[in-house]
């Protein structure tokens, strides 16, 4: 009942601590998964980010090239000497006309580009009308060429108007942009398109041709000349929007020419725009999808949309691919170490506790078989004593029979505190320093006598087989005896009652070992006994009442004799005999 206790006790300690253990991993599991998708949130969002910078950076040259062109180059040609002054007037008669550099649109991802004037006509210079279409066709356009710039002209017309697109483009206007002469402009304008000086410089080099001009107009011009000079038009540019107009994505802007307000833009081509920025940002987001961004920042913050800066556009990044660091993670080895060393430490503590409750049931055990065996020969002692001192028996044969009981059992008793004593000076000590060399059938010769001795008692016969040469061994000769005398003592217990009395000594050689063997012809030993029988203190008080006398003591001992000799003691459960135990010495 105690030992059912104590285990009880440490199966509830050990489910508590396994419990805790349990839970503390399963948190720690839960924070390292926390950690791990917040690395991989951030290294997301982090390819997300370079993915986005890549995108802009692919439109940022189309955004900023259409946001730079001047208003006048909206029309197919215009003249010469009218930029930034008269660039919408009705041409005169020996004006020298350019053609606008949109004549031919040569950027793959604009489809056309447009032009609302004040009373809403929508023009192209990509679709010149009347002698400007002549013109364009000898040497600039082929009629398919212009026939296609006329159908998307037609798409734009159907998906928008100038009122809805001044609607969706902002009020707020550039400052005024000071008016350029034409002097200035045919001799700066490849420099301007160049964009190779700064604003700064611009400003002074500007200044610098207006008052040139200024001075040679006033000195060589006529009145025509003059008026325009000293009259020129105000021109407000205003900055150049992206706006969806349903599945249109369009890019526009307001011009305002003195009092009249026009609407230039362009027709940018969706599905170009899409590959490119798909192939810009492959490497990092090869699943990204788009479609039309909301126009409200403040619905883009609160969305969380991926919107990009130069173009209303959103990005869906898909699965976005991300490295993870390799290697398993500190906190993933230290609860490994931690559950190893619990199942360490409760593997010990039942190690521990299965020792020390199998000691003291053994103990027990102990304690009980030799007060059994010590109350027999002593209740017998105390006996045969009193009758003898008494004068009780009269009859010699009698008394010399009572006198025989008392020295065997006197003898049985020795025995048993000699193993006793033996097997306590072996826990505590080693009988390594006791070895020597001795030959063995001179050693097997001095035991003989006493080992037949005991055969006789038991009413058993002694059979000693003689070694077949002289062969010498290293061993401790009292173990020697000790082992094969308990050998013999048990034999003669458990085969007391077979018809065959003989118990063989028998001597065999081998290249390294000589092999002794004491074999009887008794009842044998169960499969479950042979288990246990060289355990100590294996029999109980009841074991010890039921069957031949001894605490269980004696074949354990002989086997620890064995051992601390170098040898083994073994039992032959192959051997023809009913049981055969053979001890096992290494040849000098």
């Amino acid at each position: 009942m105690k030992t059912r206790w104590l285990w009880s006790v440490f199966a509830l300690g050990l489910l508590v601590a396994g419990g805790l253990m349990a839970y503390v991993s399963v948190r720690l599991m839960a924070l390292e998964d926390a950690q791990v998708a917040s690395t991989r949130q951030a290294l997301a969002d982090e390819n997300t980010r370079l993915a986005l910078w890549q995108m802009d950076g692919e439109l940022a040259p189309l955004v900023s090239d259409e946001a730079a062109r001047p208003y006048f180059q909206y029309v197919p040609f215009f003249p010469a000497e009218g930029a930034y002054t008269r660039m919408f007037n009705d041409m005169q008669e020996g004006d020298v006309l350019l053609p606008s550099p949109l004549l031919r649109n040569q950027v793959p991802q604009i489809v056309v580009h447009f032009q609302f004037e004040p009373d809403g006509t929508l023009t192209s210079p990509q679709v010149p009308r009347g002698e400007w279409r002549t013109m364009a066709a000898l040497r600039f356009l082929s009629q398919q060429q212009i026939d296609d710039a006329a159908k998307q002209l037609a798409r734009v017309r159907a998906a928008t108007s100038r009122e809805q697109l001044l609607n969706l483009l902002p009020e707020r206007k550039l400052e005024l942009r000071d008016p350029v002469l034409p002097e200035m402009v045919l001799a700066d304008e490849s420099w301007a398109a160049q964009n190779t000086v700064n604003q700064a410089e611009y400003q002074q080099r500007a200044d610098a041709y207006k008052q040139q001009a200024v001075k040679r107009k006033i000195e060589q011009a006529g009145q025509y000349q003059m008026d325009a000079l000293q009259k020129p038009i105000d021109v407000r540019e205003g900055p150049m929007t992206a706006v969806w107009v349903g599945t249109n994505l369009l890019l526009a802007r307001r011009i305002s020419l003195g009092d009249s307000e026009y609407v230039q833009g362009c027709l940018l081509d969706r599905a170009r725009i899409e590959a490119d920025l798909r192939a810009a940002g492959a490497e990092a987001l090869p699943n990204a999808s788009f479609r039309a961004a909301p126009m409200d920042p403040t619905t883009v913050e609160a969305a969380n949309v991926h919107r990009l800066a130069a173009l209303p556009i959103e990005v869906l990044p898909g699965e976005v691919p991300v490295v993870v660091p390799e290697g398993r993670s500190p906190l993933r080895l230290t609860m490994y170490v931690a559950w190893a060393c619990l199942a360490l430490v409760a593997l010990g503590l039942a190690f521990v506790l299965q020792r020390t409750l199998g000691l003291a049931q053994r103990r027990a055990e102990f304690v009980s078989a030799v007060s059994h065996e010590l109350r027999t020969p002593l209740t017998t002692f105390r006996m045969y004593t009193e009758m003898l001192a008494a004068g009780r028996i009269r009859d010699e044969q009698t008394r010399l029979e009572y006198l025989h009981t008392l020295h065997s059992e006197a003898l049985r008793l020795g025995h048993l505190v000699e193993n006793v004593l033996a097997y306590a000076r072996l826990e505590n000590s080693s009988p390594a320093g006791r070895l020597e060399t001795l030959a063995l059938p001179r050693l097997l010769e001095r035991a003989t006598e006493r080992l037949r001795l005991r055969t006789e008692q038991a009413g058993m016969q002694l059979v000693v087989e003689p070694c077949p040469q002289e062969i010498s061994v290293r061993a401790d000769p009292g173990a020697v005896e000790q082992i094969v005398f308990n050998l013999v003592d048990n034999a003669c217990k458990y085969a007391a009652g077979a018809s065959d009395k003989r118990i063989h000594v028998e001597c065999e050689l081998d290249a390294r070992e000589v092999r002794l063997v004491v074999r009887d012809h008794g009842p044998g030993i169960s499969r479950e006994e042979g288990t246990r029988m060289f355990k100590p203190f294996r029999k109980s008080a009841q074991a010890a009442a039921n069957s031949a006398p001894g605490v269980g003591l004696g074949l354990t001992l002989s086997r620890r004799l064995a051992r601390a000799m170098g040898g083994e003691l073994r039992h032959d459960a192959a051997c023809s005999s009913a049981c055969c135990f053979v001890l096992h010495l290494p040849r000098n």
